[in-house]
């Protein structure tokens, strides 16, 4: 067998707990330099326009659940394409695919690993989200409309509730945009896929009768 092989395969049976699991692929959602800066521009300027335009014309519970709501449920449509991804993703890595995958090594892990971490990882932040979505909602729903910290003046509130709301839209977009590297690896999956079956072919037909 090869000792690439074996070296995946070890790996693989390494995470033995699902903490491990967790952590090992969550590693693999970190931020690029560019997507950081990106998303703290973009998070000033939301919290700039919460605060100077937004919090004098909105009800703010009212707002909140209905942002809460749309993000609901465009994330409950996005974890099923997920997780029909992730079937595909297993359906698929078979045969020579599974070997090409096992066989091509990047900082210590093969490309299945990288894949089975990355399918597991963007799975597990959107069900995040839809509990957090959730609990939020059992919340709101529970206090009135004008509710707000009393031991705080409505400045302050303001501000505080301009900050978490601004935050909070800014990690559902980068959540959002975690699609984009999800479809460029069902991609690169469906291009390994095409290619074994290739080779594959030209070998059953090079193989004398």
């Amino acid at each position: 067998m090869n000792d690439n092989i074996k070296k995946s395969i070890n790996s693989i049976f390494s995470d033995d707990s699902f903490n491990k699991l967790l952590l090992n692929s969550i590693s693999l959602l970190k931020l690029t330099r560019r997507r950081k800066w990106g998303l703290c521009l973009f998070w000033v300027l939301l919290l700039v326009v919460y605060m100077s335009v937004f919090i004098n014309h909105i009800d703010a519970i009212k707002s909140t659940k209905d942002i809460i709501g749309n993000v609901q449920s465009i994330l409950i449509s996005l974890f099923a394409i997920v997780i029909t991804g992730y079937a595909i993703f297993q359906a698929l890595t078979n045969g020579k695919t599974l070997i090409a995958m096992l066989k091509t090594n990047a900082e210590n892990m093969s490309k299945f690993q990288e894949y089975n971490y990355f399918f597991f990882s963007i799975s597990v932040l959107y069900l995040f989200i839809i509990i957090l979505n959730f609990v939020m909602s059992i919340f709101l729903n529970n206090i009135p409309d004008n509710w707000s910290l009393s031991f705080l003046d409505k400045k302050i509130n303001d501000i505080f509730y301009s900050v978490l709301m601004s935050l909070y839209i800014v990690f559902i977009l980068n959540a959002l945009i975690e699609m984009k590297s999800f479809i460029y690896n069902l991609y690169q999956l469906f291009s390994t896929h095409a290619v074994a079956s290739a080779i594959q072919q030209i070998e059953k037909e090079k193989a004398p009768k």
